[in-house]
């Protein structure tokens, strides 16, 4: 089963929700340096970021599990901050635990049933998105490209 194929069963599953897929977030506190002078935030990005009841849930597809043991608490915790809850949605049967202590993990199955093998431990106050991640979805919902580079 391909990451498009969970994305897929997950728009139906969840018909009707607002499922974005790859929305990107900067991460402060994980720095990158294109030049020895201008270290810039890193950009996180999340395989799908999904609104339902005003409930914000950020969803990571694996598909293999070399992929799977290359999470980390650096590639979560930006997400983690202003989401509800983090999941991971994966082929049924992939693993039995998220890679990460808290989050969820979503079993697709071949017919498109999404089974909740874990639930992700609910924050009840998250940050506020980024006004950044804001105005890129609202680029997106016109259909126009996404700003990229951070600024002051």
């Amino acid at each position: 089963m391909s990451a498009c194929e969970v994305l897929a069963a997950l728009r139906v599953h969840h018909s009707t929700a607002a499922l974005v897929s790859e929305v990107t977030i900067l991460d402060a506190d994980g720095m990158e340096s294109h030049s020895p002078d201008t270290p810039r935030p890193m950009a996180r990005r999340i395989d799908a970021l999904m609104f339902q009841n005003l409930i914000r849930t950020a969803i990571e597809i694996k598909v293999d599990v070399a992929d799977v043991k290359r999470e980390s608490w650096q590639k979560v915790q930006p997400w983690w901050r202003v989401c509800h809850r983090f999941v991971y949605a994966v082929p049924a049967g992939l693993i039995d635990f998220p890679p990460i202590h808290g989050t969820g993990l979503w079993w697709v199955h071949e017919d498109g049933r999404v089974e909740v093998k874990r639930k992700a431990r609910v924050s009840h106050t998250p940050e506020p998105l980024p006004q950044r991640v804001v105005q890129n979805l609202a680029y997106r919902s016109l259909g126009k490209s996404t700003i990229v580079e951070a600024t002051s």
